[in-house]
């Protein structure tokens, strides 16, 4: 059966524009073109050892005008310094071919394919279409499987939106998790009109099997070509969001249909693409605009995930990806913590589940930002804040849960920090370890102290601490014998801050990434908490900057930047003690985790009853891994309050 959901754009015309502002930074978009599965990190074009020979000499035709990104010149000059400034800065730049080998995969070359970046450029005279040259440029980074290697348009860039959320789950299927509530009036709307089914057709948990025909599964595959990712599992977790709601690879066309399996049978919903505010006049966006008839509406939550769409306002159908596993009632008593941008940073509170005992739950979502706040409340440290809450769990005897599902990364020493509020009384743990690219860029940087640096953890002795100026000396030493990289420098052992002895669940999936890397692995490597969930990212780069010193590259006409990663974070295995230096060879082959996501030690992915039942399935594999985690000091008290 066919039903066609059409949303009459003439109807809601009027409609006033969300009044949030659009993600800052949003990535290029552009038509999207028939590309190779997104396991297949090579260029589809030939390389050309050559490729930036005589720049200045290529012509413009006369069509370009003054268009910035329509010469042949002007694209390869872009190509060029990025490929330049990836082989002077990026930390993987020499050892990323080893981290991809894998049987039955083409061997990567990075120069290689920067080489075929920029001669697939010089390839076109003229680009009309000036999105489309940063769809390439976003495949080019992305088949490095970095997910800090993030490619940005200094203007930035509108999205496109569906208002309407899928998720991935553990059946490798693709399901409806949320629907916007101006999508779920709109479509009621229709159906009155019109006597079509209305919302029912995209019900939360209704699987999507095709869009525009084709097989979800392919357009996943070529979605995540566009996608900066470390593993595979984030690949696809960043694909299928991109389905709904980009800002890449935009649509040829204003509709889009999605096909639904209901009842056994399937059924077709046409959908209107929506454009973030301001994409009608954005200088990139304009003609799309015009040429599609794809506008903006307030049809769709416009508001970016960082800086509080997480936040449900009430609307409490399905799930997104921001939700805690507790019950609704409990989530709602859970304290919110923002960070240094006014972004939804931390969850703070307790929960309990029927039949199970209380616990103390923190989600956090990022550790980039220096601070917290809460309410009227004046900024607070962020270890502070997590601390005063270990603490407090401690004193109620409470086990803990940490949901680090969705978590960004961020600072480094905040991970350090954390795992120390967790390392049992009177023991230590095993700390990270930092390995540097030896660069004039990152010898100015360590004069001047890199804001993402661990730093020394409380109580570590004065010699074995990783002060910028020890690193300073082995940058020098570095450089001034022409090896590319410095030794690895070893945390020292993390002693506990917090007394906290409880059990812990740590809940992961492949969007915990960076930092978030970090904590999983020094958790799981101290056998300090159980691992709940699926593989981490294995997003093991650093960025180690300064003021004025940024680890993002930009072309000479600020056309295009890409954050560029200086450093290498990894693990050290348990225990704790042994050697503080290693080769960089040694680090690469048993430290790092780039491309290396942490493994639960219980793997569990998104259900259908997550979507419908608000994580119940995630909280029930929590409640059943707490039964099972190991007691360091004590056991849950069983006259707490339930």
């Amino acid at each position: 059966m066919t039903t066609a959901l059409l949303l009459l754009a003439t109807a809601l015309a009027t409609a006033a524009p969300a009044p949030a502002a659009r993600a800052a930074d949003a990535l290029a978009t552009a038509a999207p073109a028939a590309v190779a599965p997104a396991s297949v990190a090579t260029s589809t074009v030939a390389p050309d050892a050559d490729a930036c020979r005589s720049v200045d000499e290529l012509e413009t035709p006369a069509s370009c005008g003054d268009a910035p990104l329509c010469s042949a010149r002007k694209r390869v000059r872009i190509a060029c310094e990025l490929r330049d400034a990836m082989e002077s800065r990026y930390v993987f730049e020499s050892v990323k071919a080893r981290m991809l080998a894998a049987d039955g995969r083409p061997a990567f070359d990075a120069r290689r394919h920067l080489e075929a970046c920029a001669a697939a450029e010089r390839a076109i005279p003229a680009e009309d279409d000036p999105l489309r040259f940063y769809d390439r440029m976003r495949r080019c980074t992305a088949a490095f499987e970095d997910g800090h290697l993030i490619l940005t348009v200094p203007r930035g860039i509108p999205q496109v939106a569906l208002g309407v959320s899928l998720r991935l789950t553990a059946d490798g299927q693709v399901r409806v998790a949320h629907r916007d509530p101006g999508l779920v009036t709109a479509l009621d709307a229709v159906s009155r009109a019109t006597g079509a089914p209305g919302s029912a057709a995209l019900a939360v948990g209704t699987r999507v099997v095709a869009v525009d025909g084709r097989p979800v599964e392919a357009l996943v595959d070529e979605l995540g070509r566009y996608v900066p990712a470390s593993s595979e599992g984030a690949r696809r977790e960043r694909a299928v969001d991109a389905l709904t709601r980009r800002s890449f690879a935009f649509p040829a066309r204003r509709t889009a249909t999605l096909t639904v399996e209901r009842g056994g049978s399937t059924e077709d919903v046409t959908l209107t693409w929506w454009l973030s505010p301001g994409g009608e006049t954005h200088p990139l966006t304009v003609a799309f605009a015009r040429r599609t008839g794809v506008r903006s509406s307030a049809v769709v939550d416009w508001r970016p995930e960082a800086s509080g769409a997480w936040l449900r306002d009430g609307d409490a159908e399905g799930l997104v990806r921001g939700d805690p596993i507790v019950p609704p009632d409990d989530a709602a008593r859970l304290q919110a913590w923002r960070g240094d941008r006014g972004q939804l940073a931390v969850r703070l509170g307790d929960a309990t589940p029927p039949g199970a005992p209380r616990f103390c739950y923190a989600q956090i979502l990022t550790f980039h930002t220096e601070t917290l706040a809460t309410g009227d409340e004046a900024a607070r440290p962020f270890p502070a804040v997590l601390e005063d809450f270990v603490h407090d769990c401690a004193e109620r005897h409470l086990d803990l849960v940490l949901d680090l599902r969705q978590n960004e990364g961020g600072y480094i020493n905040h991970s350090t920090a954390l795992a120390a509020l967790l390392t049992p009384p009177n023991q230590t743990s095993p700390g990270g370890v930092l390995l540097l690219r030896a660069t004039a860029q990152t010898e100015r940087v360590y004069r001047e102290r890199a804001p993402m640096l661990g730093g020394e953890p409380t109580g570590a002795p004065a010699q074995e601490s990783s002060e910028p100026q020890r690193i300073l000396r082995a940058i020098e030493d570095a450089r001034r014998d022409r090896r590319e990289f410095t030794p690895a420098f070893f945390d020292p052992p993390l002693r506990s801050s917090a007394e906290f002895g409880g059990r812990v669940v740590a809940l992961v999936s492949p969007t915990c990434m960076s930092a978030c890397d970090r904590i999983a692995a020094m958790l799981k490597g101290a056998g300090r908490a159980v691992l709940v969930g699926g593989p981490t990212e294995g997003a093991g780069a650093s960025q180690q900057e300064a003021r004025g010193l940024s680890v993002r590259w930009s072309d000479a006409d600020g056309l295009l930047a890409v954050a560029i990663p200086n450093a290498a974070m990894g693990v050290q295995p348990a225990p704790s003690g042994g050697a503080r230096d290693a080769t960089a060879d040694e680090f690469f082959a048993a430290l790092a985790f780039e491309n290396r996501p942490v493994e639960p030690q219980v793997h569990y992915a998104t259900r259908l009853e997550d979507l419908t039942g608000h994580n119940r399935g995630w909280l029930e594999q929590t409640v059943a891994a707490l039964r099972v985690a190991p007691a360091v000091a004590h056991a849950p008290d069983p006259t707490a309050a339930r």
